[in-house]
């Protein structure tokens, strides 16, 4: 008979989501709060954490694409680079900053999920 493990025993949840590869936050133009790089990092941890082994830098960029301020355009680019040399490169762009990284780490996951079934498929 195996020995019953709890849900929570052993296992640090808040520690497993963060991801392993360094990741680089840069802003140009914008205004930046103390909390959107708490959020980003978890946000980035939570999405893209189950890939962090094949990733080995990741560069969040941030900027104002709108000439003027009326309307505000926020250009969000983030560049993951994985250990088989390739790069991810999505950008999106939305009226909020929150909005285009939200948008963009949900693309970025979706590319990657998709690349590495087609490598798991192409092996066997």
């Amino acid at each position: 008979m195996f020995p019953r493990i709890r849900a929570n025993q052993g296992v640090d949840s808040k520690a497993s989501r963060k991801p392993k590869a360094p990741i680089r936050i840069k802003t140009y133009g914008l205004s930046s709060d103390p909390t959107s790089g708490a959020y980003l990092n978890e946000r980035i941890g939570f999405k893209l954490g189950k890939f962090a082994t094949h990733v080995q830098h990741l560069e969040v960029r941030l900027r104002n694409a709108s000439p003027s301020q009326d309307p505000p355009l926020v250009s969000c680019l983030l560049y993951v680079n994985l250990d088989a040399g390739e790069p991810l490169v999505v950008e999106r762009f939305a009226m909020a900053a929150r909005e285009a990284f939200d948008h963009a780490v949900g693309v970025a996951e979706r590319l990657l999920r998709r690349r590495f079934q087609r490598l798991r498929h192409c092996a066997s």
